[in-house]
This record gives C-alpha cells, structure tokens and sequence, in this order.
C-alpha cells in the first residue's frame, strides 16, 4: 500500500510540476526564514547560561531617589552592598564586585622591546569572582590568583596579544589609568564566550583598588560604579528575600535617608533577565545589551512566514481541486474508502514536506554567512547539533504535513463520485469562505510587516537627521594619552598651538568626555541659596576654554570660561535641565549664584543650550561643566573640509613626538555617535528582509488562487467576450474581488499593526507620530504587488479565445 502511495505521491508531483514547485518552495522559504530567526532567538535568550549556578546568581541594582522623585535605576550598585548582604544574611552564599577601566597596558620583554595597547574591556575583581562564575581558569589557582594586590588574570586572547606564545604566568606589565601601577600575571582564562552580558579581558585584583581608594572602594555607600553580583544558596525564593533585604536596609540606611532627604534601594536582578530585560541607566550597563521586545517581533515575523507558507499549501491544494475531481471520482467508483483517499493525500503531503524541509536545510546552510553579517552575532554551524533545531524541524514537518495537509485531504476525498463523473462538480460556499478568509489573513499579516518595516525605517532616519544641538560634523576625536608624567599639561597646550598653526585645522579641545561617550564622573550638587533643600546627583564633564567653540554649543546666558578671568578656575557652566533641576527662576537668575558640586563651591558663570550627549534613545540629562585644562580622555579636532587627509599625517606624526608610549587612536565623531543606533539599524533591515520573503511566499498563494478563479470563470468570460465586453474590462471582473479582500485586510491590519508599532515607539522618548500616510503606504504596496501577482492569470484568461473558453465544461 505504501508503495502504491508513494508511486501516485510521486507521479502527482511531477505532473503539477509548477503547483509543486510553488508549494516546495514557499514552504522551504517559510521554513528556513522561520529557523534563521529561531536561531536568533535562542542565541539572544542563551546569554549568561553557561555558568554552572546561572539561575542562583543575581547582580544588585541600584533605584536613586533624591527630593522625593527617582533619580535614576542603575546597573552598578555601591561597593559596601556585597559584604552587607554577606557578612548578614545566611541565604547569600556568596558576592562578587566589578570594577570597569580602560587604560594603557605595556609589557617590555627581555630583548627591550615594548608592547602597548590601549585596553577599554577590564575590571577590578574580587577574589570570589571565581566562585560566583563559571569562568574557566587555564592557568593559575581560582582561589589565590586575585587575592594579593596587583595581581593580574588575562584572557587567552590578551596573552597571545602581549605575550606572543610565551608563558603569561609572572611576567610584569604596567598599567596606566588613575595612576602607573605595575601588575604581575597570576593566572591566565579561557575567552568568554559572546554570549555573555559583560565581557573583559583582564581582570585586576580588587585589593589594588582599596589601595588606590583607601578602602572607599570597599565601604562607600555613594560611590556606585560597581557591578554587584551574589549567588544565593539553594532553594532560596529570591523575592521574599529581597523584603527581608529592604527591611534590613531601612534600619541600617533609614537615619541617612532622612537626614540628607533621599532614598537607596539594592533590587536582586536575576542574571538570565539582564541581556533583555535590563532597561537601566545606558551608562551603568558593561555592555549594550539586548531588547526583549525585538525579540518578540521577530518571533511574530517567524510565525506570520512560516503560517503564511502553510496556508498557501491549503489555498494552493484547493485551488486544484477541480484537476483531481476526475481522479477521486473514479477511484471511489473501483472501491476505495474515504480514509484510503485522506490517506493518500496526507502522505503526499508529507512528502511535498520532507522535499521542502530538505530545500530550508540547503537554504539555511547558504544564508548561515550573511545572516551572521546581517545580525551581528556570532551564529554557526553548531546549531545544526542542537536538539533544539531537530525539534523545531520535527514540529513544522508534523504540522505542516497533518494540519495544513489535512483540510485539503477532506476538500478533496470528500467528493461524491456520480456528481463529479457526470460534471456537475461545484465549489461549496464554506470553501470559498476559508479561501477568502485565508487570504485576508496573508495580506493582512503583509500589511503588518510592510507598514513595520517603514515604522523602524523612519524611527532610525528621525533619530539620525534630528539635531542634536551641537554640531558633530568634521570632527576628528582622537583618545588622550594615558602615559602622562608631570609636564603633560605644557606638552598638551604646545601641541594645541602646533595643531592650531595647521591651516586644516579650525578649532581643538581637550575634555573629559565628547558626545557619544558614556559619562560615569557624577557629583551631587545643590544652591547653597535658594532652591531643592538636598543635593541631586548629576553628571561631571571637565572641559578647557574651547569645548563649547569646537562643537558650536549654544550659551543661553552668562558666557563661556575666559582665560581672562582667573576666578573661572573655580567656577560651572550648567546646561538648561541643571537649571530648571535647581530651581533657578530662569537662566539669567542662575549667573553668578554659588552653587556646591561634591565638594566644590563656585559661582555659576554660564548656562548651555541642551544638547545631546547620548544617542536619541535617551532623553537630555542635567550635566555640570567644569573648567578642566588638563583633560586627557579626548582630544576633538576641528577639520575643514576637503581637508582631512591632508592634516592626518601631521597629527599623527606630531601625536608620537608629544606623546611617546601611547597608541595613536582615533575616531570620526559622526561615525562613532551613530554607532548607538547600530542595534536598531540591524533589526531594521532583519525586519525588513524577513518582511519581503513573507510578503513573497504571500504572493505564491494569491497566484495559486488566481488561478484557480481564472479556472472557475473560463466559460463566464467566454460568454462575456462573445458579447463583447473588453479585455480591460474582464481584467477588472477577475481582479475587484482579489482587490475587496486586500481592502479587508488593510482594515483589519491596520489597528493590530498600530498597536504593535506604538508599542514598540514607545521604548523612544523622541519618537515619530504614527498616521494616515503610513497605512495607505502599506496598503498601496501591497496592493500593487497582489494586482502585478494576478496580472499574469487574468491576462491569460482575458486573452484566450472565447470558442475554446465555451468549450470548457
């Protein structure tokens, strides 16, 4: 029987070769589309679990009220949280603390040669850190390699780099951040893995910090740039322990609180939640992390594919019902039963299935590079070893072969041999309801997609071409030396002047930070007359005199530091929400008024038009400026245009005469500024792409149902001709009904599709307004798709001779 199924499954398939063809193919797109992005998916839910105790370990965060509203909800907590829950509280089994850095590293080997990098990615660890996570130690004693200060655990990668094949262990290497210190490697790790929420390279040992600190790195309970983790014991329900560590909290901070009228709270934040679903300060997080909600999107994208893929078996398969009439006639003459007949085209439907899941395979294998191009993560080859994938495989074969194999199977067994043998065959109303309504469905999810993708298209353009109130063109930022002795700040303003003397060159600056950069240099700061009775914590950029001329800031009052006045020295430049923070009647008021920023008292003498720091996707914050002339995190240089190879070299050239032992490393600022949108970008074009093949695979059906309906009215146009009606005309007839179920679709699409995208805007403090424009958008593109996808049918129905056409039937 088997063989017998197989012989009429094959011979099937060949005969329709386009019908098969179109069915392979759309379910193998809808399929391999479907697996791409599922792998995406599971890699984006996969961070963080490859430590043993990952569902245990839970990083602290740290929620800020100051004056009786929230300050802030951050990643770093204040180092004196980790022993509090410690040294208090049983279910803590353990804590851990990290401290970001970045500086200059420099090994000089036995033959005097030097090596020096600049390092972005390392941090100040406890000795626990090893305890807490799974890192995996090559080299060295977990228990003893960050205990002493000094010492120092590099990855695999950093050895390569320094120590080019050489044994790590022992060798000295120096490091130039807050102050030149000397480290000693103890102990050499394997390299994270990608999918891991923080990630370095080097790992210094924490006691160097209390040094450095005097133990403020140890017992603040203002200093929060540290990432806080604890592993809690077995069984422990981490939400009634949070009540019982707020409780703790109040009597321990409570007087505090009170007294300088403002409020801490150390919330447990699982460790597998952080990648997605940490919306916290950008600039407290150790890396970007991901978003949950691109992630949903994108498995609605791969459901709407993969769902769409099927229906057009279902619409497709029907749509030839006529074709297998004469077949499933005949064959119930001879004797098969019903259930023979179901059986039969189920098992063709498997097969048509294991050829399309084979096609996605191929499909998949070809797509694996640019996909991984396209995304951003480091996707393989592996996953095909995953039981993951064989189960997703199984799950689509199993529904696509039963499920959207069966209603075809019943449409088509179910026809009573006497009335298809005498050609009196018709086409039941509940069959062309499902048909109709399957289609509306298809364009309906179109309509989704299409106006989605124009959505993200016009969020990203709205966020790059917004002005951002400074001007980001031109400028050439290259990062500070590191390795600086006492004569710095002469040798930095001779190099100003000689950078300066270049005629490609307009302005430059030294600061703390440009825009773009994270600010982590925070202050309280408070009138000392007038205003909120408390300090708030806001954000510190130091700057020289010629910051607010490099980027063409605006001042809204007051003026910018003057060499001229020597009280400058001591006094703050605030921008616009600073002002409106200290409650200033309006900007003028705030000139000359003294205020407190940490432990530092001076006269306001300008207030600054708001710009933005960071990227649209967060909103304008109050920032603090102070006079910094000797700022060596950036240098921003000004360049006229047409200008920039030219003056590359003598920058470059004066940079190692000036600054000897120091890496040469530079960026343009509109390149770098705009890297914040690079995830937004991605998901973009991810949408996008995925959007079109639905939209394709959309189309494969609405042919397959074309024509069938060109089938269905070959004697009615036929008749129609003969009395004369227009090709034009028939093509309308074929056409208006094609185009009344777009129409429904639009209207249906349209609320969901509002929602979902509003939805998604709403992460955006500056977003676009959704309107008319981008429906009608949508539904015109679909529109057109679907008359360009039905064109070729009716046009072959309009053209067809009317003495063949009245012969049908």
């Amino acid at each position: 029987m088997i063989r017998n199924y197989l012989k009429i499954a094959f011979r099937t398939l060949f005969k329709n070769k386009i019908f098969s063809t179109i069915n392979i193919l759309g379910l193998a797109i809808g399929m391999s589309s479907c697996l791409l992005i599922l792998q995406y998916v599971n890699y984006e839910l996969s961070y963080d679990t490859f430590h043993d105790n990952a569902e245990r370990i839970y990083r602290i965060r740290y929620d800020n009220w100051q004056n009786e509203r929230k300050s802030f909800e951050c990643a770093a907590a204040v180092p004196a949280v980790g022993p509090e829950l410690k040294n208090n509280f049983p279910e803590v089994e353990e804590f851990t603390r990290l401290f970001p850095i970045s500086g200059v590293i420099t090994y000089v080997d036995p033959q005097g040669n030097q090596v020096n990098f600049r390092e972005e990615k390392m941090q100040y660890a406890s000795p626990s850190t090893f305890d807490v996570f799974s890192y995996d130690l090559l080299i060295g004693d977990a228990k003893t390699a960050l205990v002493e200060p000094n010492k120092l655990v590099i990855s695999e990668s950093a050895a390569k780099k320094y120590f080019k094949g050489e044994d790590a262990m022992g060798k000295i290497v120096s490091l130039a951040a807050w102050s030149q210190e000397e480290f000693e490697v103890s102990g050499v790790m394997a390299d994270l893995p990608e999918n891991s929420h923080i990630k370095f390279d080097f790992l210094l040992s924490y006691e160097t910090l209390n040094n450095l600190s005097e133990n403020g790195s140890e017992t603040s309970w203002g200093w929060y740039d540290f990432n806080t983790y604890v592993l809690l014991k077995d069984g422990v329900d981490y939400l009634a322990f949070q009540e019982k560590w707020d409780n703790h909290l109040e009597k321990v901070r409570g007087e505090d609180w009170e007294k300088y009228n403002f409020k801490q709270a150390f919330i447990l934040q699982p460790l597998l939640d952080i990648h997605l679903y940490s919306d916290l300060l950008q600039e407290s997080e150790p890396e970007e992390q991901g978003d949950g909600n691109v992630v949903y999107f994108l498995i609605i994208i791969a459901l709407f594919t993969l769902i769409i893929a099927w229906v057009n078996y279902v619409n497709l398969s029907t749509s030839r019902a006529v074709d297998r009439a004469n077949e499933v006639g005949v064959r119930k003459t001879l004797g098969a039963y019903r259930l023979q007949l179901i059986r039969q085209f189920l098992f063709e439907s498997a097969i048509l299935n294991i050829a399309a899941i084979i096609l996605a395979i191929i499909m998949v294998s070809l797509a694996l590079p640019y996909f991984q191009e396209l995304t951003g993560k480091p996707v393989s080859f592996l996953f095909f070893m995953q039981s993951w994938f064989w189960l997703a495989l199984a799950a689509m074969f199993l529904i696509g072969a039963l499920l959207s194999g069966f209603y075809p199977a019943i449409v088509l067994s179910g026809f009573q041999p006497v009335t298809v043998l005498k050609g009196k065959l018709s086409t039941s109303s509940k069959g062309v309801f499902l048909r109709k309504s399957l289609v509306v469905f298809q364009f309906g999810a179109s309509v989704l997609l299409i106006a989605g993708t124009i959505a993200v298209y016009q969020q990203i353009n709205f966020m790059l071409n917004q002005d951002l109130g400074f001007d980001i063109d031109q400028t050439l930022v290259i990062r500070g030396p590191q390795v600086i002795d006492s004569t710095y700040q002469n040798k930095l303003q001779v190099f100003k002047n000689e950078m300066i003397r270049e005629s490609g060159i307009k302005h430059i600056s030294a600061s703390s930070n440009v825009p773009g950069d994270e600010i982590y240099w925070t202050r309280g700061i408070r009138r000392l007359q007038g205003g909120p009775e408390s300090s708030t914590t806001i954000y510190n950029v130091g700057m020289d005199y010629d910051y607010l001329d490099a980027f063409d800031i605006e001042v809204l009052a007051g003026r910018n530091f003057s060499k001229d006045v020597e009280s400058d020295k001591e006094g703050f430049i605030l921008n616009e929400s600073t002002a409106m923070l200290l409650q200033f009647k309006n900007l003028q008021d705030a000139i000359q008024k003294r205020v407190a920023v940490g432990g530092d008292t001076g006269i306001v003498i300008g207030v600054i038009a708001d710009y933005h720091q960071m990227s649209l996707k967060n909103t304008t914050t109050p920032i603090v400026y102070r006079l910094s002339e000797g700022s060596n995190s950036f240098f921003s240089i000004k360049i006229q245009t047409g200008k920039v190879n030219e003056v590359m070299e003598k920058i470059g050239t004066e940079w190692l005469t000036f600054f000897p032992g120091n890496p040469f490393e530079f960026f343009f600022l509109d390149d770098f500024f705009n890297k914040q949108y690079k995830a937004e970008e991605r998901f973009g074009q991810v949408f996008s792409i995925f959007s079109i093949l639905a939209i394709f695979i959309a189309c494969l059906g609405l042919f397959g149902l074309s024509a069938f309906t060109a089938q269905q009215k070959t004697k009615e146009i036929g008749v129609r001709k003969v009395f004369g009606s227009s090709i034009l005309h028939i093509l309308f007839l074929l056409s208006k009904e094609f185009v009344v179920l777009i129409l429904i679709a639009i209207l249906i699409a349209t609320p969901i599709t509002y929602l979902l995208m509003d939805f998604w805007l709403n992460s955006f403090p500056y977003r676009i307004d959704i309107n008319l424009l981008l429906f009608l958008l949508a539904g015109g593109i679909v529109v057109v798709i679907s008359l360009f996808t039905v064109s070729y049918q009716t046009i072959k129905a309009a053209l067809a001779n009317p003495i063949d056409s009245l012969r049908y039937e």
